[in-house]
């Protein structure tokens, strides 16, 4: 019986995949996990934004996103993790990238910003680290909005008025100012444009509650029975 070959001896499933696969170097059990993890993180993550953000924008189909990105970004973290020749060719490859696709709001971006790190640490094998940071963030922001701290009960909008009379009109910008003080907590002037038969005004207001909203409202319809007034809010457009 012939000699069998030294090299076929030495040749051990690992040095099997070695020989096919000369730079894997990924354990792909631990990328598999770290995956499904990511896509549940990113779902639930995806169904907070939905509830309890006030993004101005169509939250379902933006949250859609998240899950993706992360999977995404895992798998890149993962991938040049383990390789400095690989880490800078990812550096010149999105060098050429361009990203043109706005963020409006920075609660938008916040919220990708959050999706990106707990991926990042999924990627580089930081699992409980992962998982801590994304449930302890998610219960103070719930705590945080359910319990309407003082950063978020002040309410900002701006209001614009235009007003059209037959006869001339006699109106000042300190009159409209004390007008709307009354029930403002901060009031600023945007723009005022005035002449014989017509003015129009544009104030940023802040209000707590919205009974302060109907106050104005009321007064400036007494003062004016025939303006046209407009509330812009940051994720709420109201006309009147």
């Amino acid at each position: 019986m012939d000699a069998i070959d030294p090299v076929l001896l030495t040749l051990l499933p690992q040095d099997i995949k070695n020989l096919f696969f000369p730079y894997a170097s990924v354990q792909l059990w631990a990328l598999l996990l770290n995956l499904l993890l990511g896509f549940v993180l990113a779902s639930i993550i995806g169904m907070h934004f939905r509830h309890y953000s006030s993004a101005f924008c169509n939250r379902q189909d933006f949250s859609r996103l998240f899950p993706l990105l992360m999977l995404t970004v895992i798998l890149i973290i993962t991938v040049v993790k383990a390789s400095l020749a690989l880490a800078l060719g990812l550096v010149g490859a999105l060098s050429i990238v361009r990203f043109r696709t706005p963020i409006k709001e920075p609660e938008e971006l916040i919220y990708l910003f959050l999706n990106i790190g707990i991926a990042v640490a999924l990627g580089a094998g930081q699992t409980l680290a992962a998982v801590l940071a994304c449930a302890v963030t998610l219960v103070l922001v719930t705590w945080t909005k359910r319990h309407n701290v003082a950063i978020y009960q002040e309410q900002g909008l701006f209001l614009s008025i235009n007003h059209h009379s037959e006869h001339e009109i006699t109106i000042s910008v300190n009159e409209l100012k004390n007008l709307l003080a009354k029930h403002s907590e901060r009031l600023e002037l945007r723009r005022f444009d005035c002449d014989k038969h017509s003015f129009s005004a544009t104030f940023f207001i802040t209000a707590i509650e919205a009974e302060q909203l109907d106050h104005t409202l009321k007064l400036l319809k007494d003062r004016f029975p025939m303006i046209k007034i407009s509330l812009l809010e940051q994720h709420n457009i109201a006309g009147v």
